[in-house]
């Protein structure tokens, strides 16, 4: 009977041990990542995982690791999940997914790569890799699931019809009528999007797929209210609130609450036509519109018109334009004001950052152009906002109709 009592202890001691072992070596294999791969299309070459940072739009490589006969493998481990790129050579192959600490596999054929060669404006060559089939992320699963929804995949195929039809055709009328059609369905794309990203962020606002699902949309829609973008970051817990895309979100919206109105104006200082400096400030004791604008942009000349005859209507009851160009090239913002003649101030901003957006456009969240910002004689801002209708508004109000 001890006997048996012993045996039966022992028993359980050692089915103790070896659950104890397999909980063990379970956390160790989900403490990290390990992302195997196989390559259809490229037997040998490097392959290199890199992470992106939005805020500086620069790549960095985290790991590498060398690929035979079409197999790879990288080991090891995340602070949050994250969307990480992997950039194949020779070749320059590139591709995208979703990665996490749990074992991943990925698996990616070169047929129907799309490639591209940017070498005439001093980038390089490669190709985008369409096919890919990632098993194990979670995170990846999510963001496919949001991405492949039904509802937008019918107009995405829509608007892809629209776009070769307007490639195709010769007639301007009937061009004007496609990218109308086109812009409504975006619309529609947008508000659906935003629908099912809301959806998801409600049942997991933990999941780093929501916040960064969110933060795609709001890269190409960036206009949205700060109360709203307040609203939805609110929303965000645990790992989605720890990443690094909340935390860019977060610095977007302090960011656009200093512009809000009523909130002073960013002073900067830019350059003239004549090389001498020009500082928003000096124009205190004014009310002040900043027109953004450049050369290139086609909307920004054909409101031109319209700003002469407000700044000939209001010049003399203290109103001021400045206007800050968005072009990279002096000698093209320089042609434009001479067929332009525009008889308010004139800057052109800076681009201190290679691949970064401009100084003072950045200063003042300017994701488009045109758009305007009114101050009022002390410098605070009045109309912020991509709608010439409202400085209208609300220059009739200060000044008279």
């Amino acid at each position: 009977m001890k006997m048996n009592i012993m045996l039966k202890k022992i028993c359980l001691s050692l089915l103790f041990s070896i659950s104890v072992l397999l909980v063990s070596a379970q956390n160790q294999a989900t403490a990290g990542y390990v992302l195997k791969g196989t390559l259809n299309g490229i037997k040998n070459g490097k392959i290199y995982l890199s992470s992106y940072n939005e805020e500086d739009r620069t790549s960095t490589n985290i790991d590498s690791a060398t690929v035979a006969n079409g197999t790879f493998v990288f080991k090891g481990k995340l602070k949050n999940a994250e969307m990480l790129g992997l950039n194949i050579k020779p070749g320059n192959w590139s591709a995208n997914l979703f990665l996490e600490n749990a074992p991943v596999n990925i698996n990616i054929d070169t047929t129907g790569a799309e490639h591209y060669d940017y070498t005439k404006y001093g980038q390089g060559k490669g190709a985008r890799l369409k096919k890919i089939t990632v098993k194990g992320s979670k995170s990846q699963d999510q963001f496919d699931a949001l991405e492949n929804d039904p509802s937008l995949a019918a107009l995405k195929t829509k608007r892809e019809a629209i776009s070769k039809q307007y490639t195709a055709e010769k007639s301007a009328e009937k061009k004007e009528e496609l990218k109308a059609a086109s812009a409504k369905i975006s619309e529609e794309y947008n508000a659906i999007q935003f629908k099912l990203i809301q959806q998801f962020i409600t049942q997991n606002p933990s999941a780093v797929s929501a916040v960064y699902a969110f933060s795609n949309y709001y890269r190409f829609n960036s206009t949205m209210p700060v109360t709203e973008l307040g609203k939805v970051l609110d929303q965000f817990k645990g790992e989605a609130k720890a990443s690094r895309y909340y935390s860019a979100l977060a610095t977007q919206l302090k960011d656009r609450e200093a512009l809000l109105p009523g909130n002073l104006a960013p002073d900067f200082t830019l350059v003239k036509k004549d090389s001498s400096k020009l500082s928003l400030s000096s124009l205190r004791g004014k009310y002040v519109m900043i027109d953004f604008w450049a050369s290139w942009c086609k909307p920004c000349r054909e409101a031109i018109p319209h700003w002469k005859q407000v700044y000939e209507k209001y010049r003399g009851k203290g109103f001021e334009i400045l206007s800050v160009s968005d072009d990279s090239k002096w000698n093209d913002w320089i042609k434009a004001m001479d067929i332009e003649q525009m008889p308010w101030a004139q800057v052109i901003d800076e681009f201190p950052k290679k691949m970064m957006p401009a100084r003072v456009g950045s200063l003042y969240q300017v994701h488009f152009i045109p758009f305007y910002v009114l101050l009022d004689k002390e410098g605070k801002i009045l109309v912020y906002s991509d709608d010439e209708k409202k400085i209208d508004e609300k220059l009739a109000a200060l000044l008279g109709s």
